[in-house]
């Protein structure tokens, strides 16, 4: 009945790591009385000093295989002629130099400043959602691909940029932090001891201590975007020179122009234009300043992190990055979880889209009271027995059940289960 996926089914469920289920081929539902623990493996460390030297010819060899790995997750609108990702052939000698003294490969990646202003027609909130978790849950499979073939493995340094931005778009720095805080704490919460994370008055030299208080932090805001300008500003940058020479910037440009016409439908930076002309004039102004940040704070991230590989979020030729879509999309690239709210089917598919599209079609779930993603709506969701539903990155479903004295699933919460086991990857049963 359950075709080749496995169902787990444990009295406890606090002993497998939900981010390390994996399907089993060719098996049956199986029922274990007894917890029985899947111990998670340890992240990288940034050096292993295990590893054995590796002559020239094994590095390079190393060099392409991991290269190949990191390929695959990216998603670029130019390629050479053979289709490879241009930055390639730049990238490559970087992680041969980190191979060779058996080193964790870093990446670097800035991302994840802050919701949409829009709540009401983009986003679920001001806080992370299933979005977010399934943008962290992608970056760390992406370490795991290369630690599986390299044991030092790779390490993403996520350096939020919020606050470059916040204050052109009507968002509060204390939002912006209490973004960042509840990203920081799901990353811990989940084991993801390859993902870091840096925040600007960090790179700048403001503050010394990886963790800061709100308070703390809203101090530092305003000097953080000061100092900034001061140090990687460019005397006399012309924008509008800039963004017809730079073919990447452009497109990056263009993507604010445009979604900010959505984006900043509420914010009180444009409830003063008199009109549609108005209202598209500030818009344009707003993103070209962005894109003035934006530059600024490349420069600083490159100052910092001169060996990393660099991903981004933003759709590009791929000369210089590696545009990494955090919830890919079969034919587009995908919205950052930032900008929108995400939509699971009943083959544990993610699509994303404007909370404004999913509401006709897809239930609302919440979590702990917040409002977390959509979900498709089916019969095989609506069980006899009291079950939550959780749903991970690489169509991975666990279900947790209520268990009331001696009372087992009913005939038909087992065939929906069974019809759930065929259509995910990954299905694993808790009774709690």
């Amino acid at each position: 009945m359950l075709a080749t996926t496995v169902v787990k089914v444990s009295a406890h469920l606090n002993i497998i790591p939900l981010d390390c289920i994996i399907p089993i081929p060719k098996t049956r539902v199986s029922f274990h009385p007894k917890p029985h623990a899947v111990s998670s493996k340890p992240e990288t460390s940034y050096t292993h000093p295990d590893t054995p030297a590796i002559c020239p010819t094994s590095t390079r060899l190393k060099a392409e295989e991991i290269m190949n790995i990191v390929e695959r997750y990216g998603s670029h609108e130019r390629t050479t002629t053979a289709g490879e990702w241009l930055g390639r052939l730049s990238f490559t000698p970087r992680v041969q130099t980190h191979i060779a003294a058996s080193r964790a490969i870093p990446m670097v990646l800035p991302a994840f400043p802050m919701k949409s202003n829009n709540r009401m027609d983009k986003v679920l909130g001001a806080l992370p959602d299933l979005g977010d978790e399934l943008g962290l849950a992608r970056l760390v499979n992406l370490c795991r691909d290369i630690k599986a073939v390299y044991p030092p493995g790779a390490v993403v340094v996520i350096v939020t940029d919020g606050i470059c931005y916040n204050d052109l778009t009507g968002i509060s720095d204390e939002e912006v932090w209490e973004y960042g805080n509840r990203l920081r704490k799901i990353a811990v919460e989940k084991g993801y001891a390859c993902i870091q994370f840096h925040r600007i008055m960090n790179m700048l030299g403001l503050y010394t201590d990886a963790q800061i208080s709100k308070s703390d932090y809203v101090k530092l805001c305003g000097l953080s975007r000061a100092e900034l300008h001061r140090r990687c500003g460019r005397p006399e940058f012309d924008i509008d020179k800039f963004l017809k020479s730079d073919e990447d910037y452009l497109r990056t440009y263009n993507g604010y122009d445009k979604f900010m016409k959505v984006d900043l439908k509420f914010s009180p930076v444009t409830k003063d234009c008199a009109g549609p002309k108005q209202y598209k004039k500030k818009i344009k102004s707003i993103a070209k300043e962005m894109i003035v940040r934006g530059v600024e704070y490349a420069e600083l991230v490159r100052q910092i992190y001169p060996d990393s590989l660099r991903l981004s979020i933003h759709p590009s030729s791929g000369q210089t990055k590696l545009s990494f879509p955090l919830i890919p999309q079969k034919n587009t690239f995908s919205m950052s979880p930032w900008h929108c709210s995400v939509a699971v089917t009943t083959a544990g598919e993610f699509i994303t889209a404007h909370q404004s599209a999913h509401r006709q079609m897809f239930d609302l779930i919440k979590k702990d009271g917040q409002p977390y993603f959509f979900r498709e709506s089916s019969p095989l969701f609506d069980w006899n027995a009291s079950v939550d539903f959780e749903h991970y990155y690489g169509q991975n479903l666990v279900v947790r059940a209520r268990k009331q004295m001696d009372q087992e699933l009913s005939d038909s919460d087992l065939d929906k289960l069974a019809h759930l086991a065929i259509q995910q990857k990954s299905v694993s049963f808790f009774y709690v």
